[in-house]
Parts: structure tokens; C-alpha cells; sequence
């Protein structure tokens, strides 16, 4: 199952959902706003909840997002390299260029696989590298403390 989102903007992204269509025989789990779903969408809902959302992270195969920073991070914690398809400002699809420079950024980490080429996103999502499934997500030490202090726990310290 591929996992498919463009988030909660007002602006529809039908660029990011035309390239959805052209995906064949997957099945397509598709949030896709305010803009109408793809055709060959199996689930396809506007908005979700986000515990709905969490669980179709946990169970996909793949995710295609938007550049969302939330979703984006929801994707990476549950193993995935995740396709990320920026809404460009010059289209009309965002207020400013913000989602295309975090999509550079991840990518050069290779956090992420930008699709800058809508026309190719069916072919980048068969060159994915595989889904982790065991995840170790570094807690910085002033989150653990933070973290410690909410929950009243004793907070850790490093040995000297």
C-alpha cells in the first residue's frame, strides 16, 4: 500500500495528485485536501485524523507527501524514505518557496527523495530504497530533560 498525502494547505495541489494518477496497480491510500483525489485512489479522503493518519504510515509500503515538515517527520519515524513532491510558490500552490529549500535540505541528507518532475514520480517510487523497519530516533539531551521534567522522572545524566 502506498500512503499519500498533501497535507492541510488551503490550496489544492492537483500537480502533486495528476502524478498520483499515473500510478498503476498499487493500492492508494490518498488524503488529498481540497483538491479532488486521483481516480485510482482505493481510500481517498479529504482530511484525516491524525491517528488515522499515523496508522496508514505504520502499515504503507510508501509514502509520497507534500514538503509538510509534519509529515515529512511522520514518514521518517516509521522507516520510510519518503518521496516528497514541494509545493512551488511560481504555481501558485504555496505563499513562498519554503517546501521546495527543506525538500534540498532532506535531500541532500538523504532524508528524503524530492520529485522535482512530477512526470517521473511513478518511475522514482519503484527506485525507493527499502523501508526501515526498526528506527532509532536520537532524543537530544535537552528533550530527554524536558521530557524528564513533564513526567516527573529523575532526569538522566552523563557520566563524567
Amino acid at each position: 500500500m502506498i500512503f499519500v498525502t498533501v497535507g492541510t494547505h488551503h490550496q489544492p495541489f492537483k500537480r502533486m495528485l495528476d502524478a498520483v494518477a499515473t500510478i498503476e496497480g498499487a493500492e492508494l491510500v490518498v488524503q488529498h485536501g481540497p483538491g479532488s483525489p486521483p481516480p485510482n485512489a482505493t481510500v481517498a479522503e479529504p482530511f484525516m485524523p491524525f491517528d488515522r493518519m499515523l496508522h496508514y504510515y505504520r502499515e504503507a509500503d510508501a509514502v509520497i507527501t507534500h514538503a509538510g515538515v509534519g509529515s515529512i517527520l511522520c514518514a521518517v519515524r516509521e522507516g520510510h524514505t519518503p518521496l516528497v513532491v514541494p509545493r512551488q510558490h511560481a504555481l501558485g500552490e504555496h505563499v513562498d518557496d519554503h517546501q521546495a529549500e527543506l525538500t534540498r535540505a532532506l535531500e541532500a541528507r538523504g532524508s528524503v527523495v524530492a520529485v522535482w518532475d512530477t512526470g517521473r514520480l511513478a518511475e522514482q517510487l519503484t527506485e525507493l530504497p527499502p523501508r526501515r523497519r526498526e528506527v532509532e530516533l536520537a532524543v537530544p539531551p535537552l528533550c530527554g530533560s524536558v521530557r524528564a521534567a513533564l513526567l516527573g522522572e529523575p532526569a538522566q545524566t552523563k557520566d563524567a
